[in-house]
């Protein structure tokens, strides 16, 4: 330290040269396990097999349990083995079962992207030359995967549909009325935002085939020769671009943030780091996390958008925290609405105009149709899936899904609840919200009451209509003609 440094509160300590590594550019990941204790490693299990998209940068790892351990439950694991894998397992192959041995002996750990934006990470190794950097690819959290839950629930519908009391039911099935639609030409409005949906961003990943590389463990020949990579080899060289001033040095090094949120844009919430979401303006940052989250009370909401003990920074700026929380009830009631003092997002954002559902249906209707339940609970009553089918004219399995997304089943009662319980404490807090809220599904309801009435009317016009026709067909006059002589 120099003398005439002694009045500076952070000195510089030490001075080193900083490389750049490119030798393993576009190949380096950073892997995170979120779920597992930081004693408690992964470095002793058995991997069994390891598999990467590149394109979309998702990763599969599958681990070897040890299944004679003091702490494996044997009968559990066999009973997993047969639910997966089917009573019939013996008699195939073992490559063709999930389970290779008669218990549950692996574990697949799947990956999701933990950063949205790594520009401006790297790795860094400090070896006696200076600090040399290598530019991350991605930062993956890994957590264990249940899709054996689901092959399991698959393997049991299979063999339900192989019973013999399932044939009726395939009758059924077979006389019932298929309705033949054909969609409208894709815009490219629609097609954009088709794009951005979190099912599309699936199916692009799903696309992505898998490669499957070698796994070697730390410590070995094959890692140490990899970290050798981490060190740059043209030490030599100087890149003039790095020679910048002060400010200019630390935007390079520390991006502003309006540059996360072009990154951002159109990535489902789960996929945004808190950083990226913050970086958000307000209108765009409420929107995101009520597209997601679809019903949520308001103490959730505020625990999303400002993180567990945020100041009034975090709440708009260097407003009041009653500031804050008014801006965000102004901006949520225009992507939401309230429902037994949760709020829910409207259903022009799930289901936009002009749009057509997986099923065929126009996103017209199904926007009634949601509506519609939205009022009833709001109301505070439960309802029944055939009278709601009655009522707006949507197909039980289409508006069975649109229940799932906002109701419980009740199998006691064989009805239909809201999702989450009334929060007292927001309609006792903010009674003109409430009172406002009611207004709107009061005048929402009359527009309901009169398309259902119109729809109805045109229905019985129509069903008038064609038994007015068979009536006119059954009276029309028969010709008999009678048999002359020259008749043979």
């Amino acid at each position: 330290m120099r003398p005439d440094d002694s009045h500076d509160t952070d000195p510089v300590i030490c001075e080193m040269p900083v490389y750049l590594s490119k030798t393993l550019l576009d190949k380096l990941y950073v892997l995170q396990y979120p779920v597992r204790p930081h004693a408690h490693t992964y470095d002793d299990c058995t991997v069994l097999k390891t598999k990467i998209r590149p394109r979309s940068k998702h990763m599969e790892m599958e681990l070897g349990l040890r299944t004679r351990g003091p702490t494996y439950d044997k009968s559990k694991g066999e009973q997993i083995a047969l639910n997966v894998d089917g009573a019939f397992r013996d008699k195939r192959d073992s490559e063709d079962n999930f389970y290779k041995s008669s218990v549950m002996d692996k574990l697949v750990l799947t990956s999701s992207c933990a950063v949205s934006d790594v520009s401006r990470y790297a790795l860094g190794v400090v070896a006696e030359s200076g600090l040399h950097l290598t530019p991350i690819s991605s930062v993956l959290a890994l957590r264990p995967s249940f899709s054996y839950l689901d092959q399991a629930d698959k393997r049991s519908r299979h063999d339900r549909k192989d019973s013999p009391q399932a044939e009726d039911s395939d009758e059924e099935d077979k006389t019932r009325k298929v309705t033949v639609r054909f969609e409208k030409p894709e815009t490219e409005k629609s097609r954009k935002a088709k794009e951005k949906s979190y099912g599309f961003l699936q199916r692009k990943i799903r696309e992505d085939p898998w490669v499957e590389v070698n796994f070697h463990k730390f410590g070995g020949e094959h890692s140490e020769f990899a970290g050798l990579k981490l060190h740059c080899q043209y030490e030599s060289e100087h890149i003039d671009q790095f020679n910048l001033g002060a400010g200019a040095y630390l935007r390079q090094l520390v991006p502003p943030t309006e540059e996360v949120e072009a990154a951002a844009a159109g990535l489902p919430a789960h996929l945004l780091s808190r950083s990226a979401l913050a970086a958000l303006p307000l209108h765009d940052r409420v929107r995101t996390v009520m597209v997601n989250a679809g019903v949520a009370s308001f103490g959730e909401l505020v625990g999303v958008l400002w993180g567990e003990g945020g100041g009034a920074e975090g709440r708009g700026g260097g407003g009041s925290e009653n500031d804050g929380i008014g801006a965000v009830l102004r901006v949520l009631q225009q992507v939401a609405v309230l429902v037994q003092g949760n709020w829910v997002v409207k259903s022009d954002l799930v289901y936009p105009r002009g749009g057509h559902a997986e099923s065929g249906l126009p996103n017209d209707l199904l926007q009634r149709a949601r509506d519609y339940l939205l009022y009833q609970f709001s109301q505070g009553v439960s309802v029944v899936r055939g009278e709601v089918c009655e009522a707006v004219g949507v197909p039980g399995g289409e508006l069975q899904e649109v229940l799932r997304s906002v109701a419980r089943y009740r199998g006691a009662r064989a009805t239909w609840e809201f999702i989450l319980p009334p929060d007292a404490t927001f309609i006792a807090k903010y009674p003109e919200v409430v009172q406002r809220q009611q207004m709107i599904w009061q005048s929402r309801s009359e527009q309901l009451a009169h398309t259902l009435k119109s729809k109805q009317n045109k229905l019985d016009e129509t069903s008038k209509s064609c038994a007015t026709t068979a009536v006119k067909k059954s009276r029309s006059p028969r010709i008999k003609v009678e048999p002359t002589d020259d008749t043979v």
